[in-house]
């Protein structure tokens, strides 16, 4: 199927490199970790999208929760992500909840490659339990919160995945040997094809 799309689509073949590559899932998933490898083994611009959002606005996402809520930093979310995502060529990390929105996801599956990086709730806890920048698990029950937030966001991430990849405990080096290849096959899918080129 390979062969077949990459002989019938020579003239859109030239244009596949450019396409996005955009990676969803849970906080501590690892898509910050394992967008930034997989970038530069694939020689490509990365983008984290809550870095980007914070540059913006020039303060922390806890901070934007405080003074917005969470509506608030939802709005400005998809302002930057539909900016993000009309960039060719990048790897973007997306923010774990950026597919809570059906603009946001119709924004992902319609313009790049997309990536779902999937992980239990005790590995995604065991990545996140230090870090104070995520304020949906500043809580008494950060566990409880995470396996509420992953029964409500895995079939969004799955309804709009390409790819979908088992972070587990997976060195990140590893998981990037076993991404690539995947990812030059799908970008020259038929189907990816027509769904994601104009």
């Amino acid at each position: 199927m390979v062969k077949q799309a990459q002989t019938a689509s020579e003239e859109s073949s030239e244009a596949n490199p450019s396409l996005p590559i955009f990676l969803v899932g849970m906080p501590g998933a690892g898509k910050t970790t394992i967008g930034k490898a997989l970038a530069k083994t694939l020689n490509r611009p990365f983008m984290d999208l809550d870095h980007e959002l914070e540059r913006r606005c020039g303060v922390r996402i806890p901070i934007i929760f405080d003074l917005e809520g969470e509506a608030g930093f939802r709005q400005r979310e998809t302002c930057v992500l539909d900016e993000c995502t009309r960039q060719a060529g990048i790897v973007l990390a997306t923010g774990g909840g950026a597919v809570l929105a059906e603009v946001n996801r119709e924004m992902l599956s319609q313009r790049g490659l997309v990536i779902y990086l999937k992980a239990r709730s005790a590995d995604l806890y065991a990545r996140t339990r230090h870090d104070r920048n995520r304020p949906l698990l500043q809580n008494p029950d950060p566990v409880g919160t995470l396996d509420r937030l992953l029964e409500q966001r895995a079939p969004l991430y799955e309804a709009i995945a390409d790819l979908t990849i088992e972070t587990g405990r997976t060195p990140v080096p590893q998981l990037v040997r076993r991404i690539s290849p995947l990812v030059h096959s799908s970008l020259f899918e038929a189907e990816t094809l027509c769904k994601k080129l104009p």
